[in-house]
């Protein structure tokens, strides 16, 4: 009886050894993976069995500037905190953004200096971005976080503009500001359509 129970520790000891090997050899192959910039192979080996996401990967990522990595780390586990994304949305194209808003990516992301979609309103960027948050956003938080109008004035975004203000509840929305604002931008679309909507001076 005494040798069965030597036999079956020893097997467990061994399958234990062989497991941690394999992760040890599949993460050094993430990580070769990663530098190669290779983020088919990368999908492949985050499918095999007993891998997961490092949270150091989607750092390195991020600090990289690796999005497609960083869209494969997030769609096979791996956490973005509200920083990351918000960083990483304005580097994405519109497939980029659309692929990690349909893997789970939050649109209501707010950080004490923007939200998210505050860094999608330049006229630089590519407007099905901000089209697409908005469609799927809930109204709630664009009435909780009115600073989005501010903002697509700055940037000059009248298309921005004004959908948000016909999405947004009339409580919500700073007329006084925003008109304002408007006026010394010199934002005649803008304006129009405040005026539109029974707001601003005629």
């Amino acid at each position: 009886m005494k040798w069965k129970v030597t036999i079956l520790v020893g097997i467990l000891l061994f399958a234990g050894l062989s497991a941690s090997g394999y992760m040890l050899y599949q993460k050094q192959q993430v990580e070769h993976t990663m530098v190669d910039g290779d983020v088919e192979r990368l999908e492949r080996i985050l499918n095999r069995p007993l891998v997961s996401v490092d949270d150091r990967w989607m750092s390195e990522a991020v600090e990289r500037f690796d999005v497609n990595t960083a869209i494969v780390l997030y769609e096979q586990g791996g956490k973005l905190s509200d920083e990351q994304w918000v960083y990483l949305a304005d580097l994405m194209t519109f497939e980029q953004f659309q692929r990690t808003v349909e893997a789970g990516a939050p649109l209501n992301v707010a950080l004490p200096s923007q939200t998210l979609l505050e860094g999608l309103y330049s006229l630089n960027d590519e407007p099905e971005k901000w089209q697409l948050a908005h469609e799927r956003i809930d109204s709630s938080f664009l009435n909780e976080h009115p600073n989005v109008l501010v903002r697509a004035i700055h940037d000059g975004n009248s298309e921005a503009f004004i959908d948000l203000i016909n999405r947004m509840d009339e409580a919500a929305i700073p007329f006084d500001t925003v008109e304002q604002l408007t006026m010394e931008q010199d934002q005649q679309l803008m304006l129009e359509a405040l005026q539109q909507k029974g707001y601003g001076s005629n």
